[in-house]
């Protein structure tokens, strides 16, 4: 039993449709790449399976209960958390108040023990735990969002572009700090659009173009794909 999974779900905004029966499945320990044009589809997906977006049909179920329609508070206490691309972090608070409000559902004995391991994660974090999040670097603010949402210690964490608009020398940083959350147990679901790199990280990948399914495969089959290079991967 895959620990998400997402069946032919259809989805849009008003009477726009983005979403035609699209299909994934996550398993547990999996870091799972969805890559794709702009407008495939793929940060709809994220919300839809986050409770932002209500499906049109389909189901989504995690960790075996249905979480098709449910509010993103009651899905984040299933286990699940996610990270959007922009609007993260909480600018006029503090490192560690950021991560503090990440804990927002545990009780007062873990929020400290839950910081170390963060701080442990994250060395940087540990260095500016007293300055604002709105004074620190793109890719330092990107670990303060992801930090936050681990302070759940969740099952799964969902990344909408968590490499968008940073250096390439903290992207390398960012992915393997995501590789490390995975080492540690956390399934990642994440949407990317540095795809190649992203599918040399990811265990599979799914490709997404005009809303509907269009190829998946391990990281590696994907890479080694010539269609899929040519049409997603600049090369």
């Amino acid at each position: 039993m895959p620990l998400l999974q997402v069946e032919k779900v259809s989805a849009g905004y008003g009477d726009m449709q983005v979403l035609t029966e699209v299909s994934i499945q996550v398993s547990a320990h999996e870091i799972i790449s969805l890559i794709g044009p702009n407008g495939a589809g793929k940060s709809t997906v994220m919300k839809a399976v986050f409770g932002l977006l209500k499906p049109w049909s389909g189901s989504i179920t995690f960790d075996g209960g249905n979480i098709a329609g449910l509010a993103p508070y009651e899905i984040v206490k299933t286990g699940m958390c996610y990270v959007p691309q922009v609007a993260n972090v909480f600018t006029e608070l503090t490192v560690e108040e950021n991560l503090e409000m990440g804990a927002f559902v545990l009780d007062d004995a873990d929020v400290d023990g839950r910081k170390q391991e963060i701080f442990e994660l994250f060395p940087r974090l540990a260095e500016r735990r007293r300055q604002k999040a709105g004074k620190m670097s793109g890719g330092e603010r990107q670990m303060v969002a992801m930090g936050s949402a681990l302070m759940l210690n969740p099952k799964m964490i969902l990344l909408d572009e968590p490499s968008a608009g940073l250096a390439p020398r903290v992207v390398d940083q960012i992915f393997e700090s995501i590789v490390e959350i995975n080492k540690r147990g956390l399934a990642v679901l994440m949407v990317e659009q540095n795809a190649r790199q992203s599918l040399e990280m990811a265990h599979r990948g799914y490709v997404l173009a005009n809303g509907e399914n269009r190829v998946e495969g391990s990281g590696q089959e994907l890479l080694n794909d010539p269609q899929v290079a040519r049409l997603y991967l600049g090369g």
